[in-house]
C-alpha cells in the first residue's frame, strides 16, 4: 500500500503546474491512491498487532500507536510545512497576509511553494514508513516464533 501511495501523493501534488488545467491527471491519481494506497493500518499494521500483541493488551497498543502517530503529525506538520514553504520554496506569507498587494503569478508561485512543501513533508515521511514496514519482513517470523515459544510454555505450565 505505502509503495503505491509514495509516487501517488508526490504525483497529486508535484504532478502539474498550479492553474494548468490538470483535472484528469488529478483525478486519476485520487482515484488509485484512494483505492490502492491507504491499506497500510487495516492490511498491514493492525492484522499484525492482532497477531503478536496478547489479546488483553491489543486496544491499548493500537490506540498508543494511533495518538503516538496522529499527535506527532498534529504538533510537527503545521510548523515545519510552514517553515519549508516559506523559507525553502519561497512562499511569501506578506502577500498572502494582504501586507502587499497579490498578483496571478504572486498566487502562482505560492502554490507551487505550498505543493512542495507539502510534498515534502508528506511523502518524505511515507518513504520512512515504508523502510520501516518493510523491516517487518524480517521481524514478524521471529516475533511469531517468539509468541508461539511463550503459548507453548505457557501451555505446558497450565497442563502440570
Amino acid at each position: 500500500s505505502l509503495a503505491f501511495n509514495v509516487p501517488l501523493t508526490c504525483g497529486m501534488l508535484l504532478g502539474g503546474a498550479p492553474n494548468s488545467g490538470n483535472f484528469w491527471l488529478y483525478l486519476v491519481l485520487v482515484t488509485l491512491r484512494g483505492l490502492l494506497g491507504t491499506w497500510t493500518n487495516c492490511g498491514t499494521n493492525y492484522p499484525i498487532v492482532t497477531h503478536i500483541v496478547p489479546a488483553l493488551s491489543r486496544t491499548r497498543v493500537m490506540a498508543w500507536g494511533t495518538a503516538i502517530e496522529d499527535s506527532i503529525a498534529a504538533a510537527v506538520g503545521p510548523i515545519l510545512l510552514a517553515q519549508l514553504a516559506e523559507r525553502a520554496f519561497g512562499y511569501d506569507f506578506g502577500a498572502a497576509k494582504g501586507r502587499r498587494p497579490r498578483s496571478a503569478a504572486d498566487d502562482i508561485s505560492s502554490a507551487e511553494a505550498l505543493g512542495k512543501a507539502l510534498a515534502t513533508t508528506i511523502c518524505i515521511p511515507m518513504i520512512l514508513a515504508f523502510a520501516l514496514t518493510s523491516l517487518l519482513y524480517w521481524s514478524y517470523p521471529r516475533d511469531i516464533r517468539k509468541l508461539q515459544q511463550q503459548q507453548q510454555q505457557e501451555q505446558e505450565l497450565t497442563d502440570k
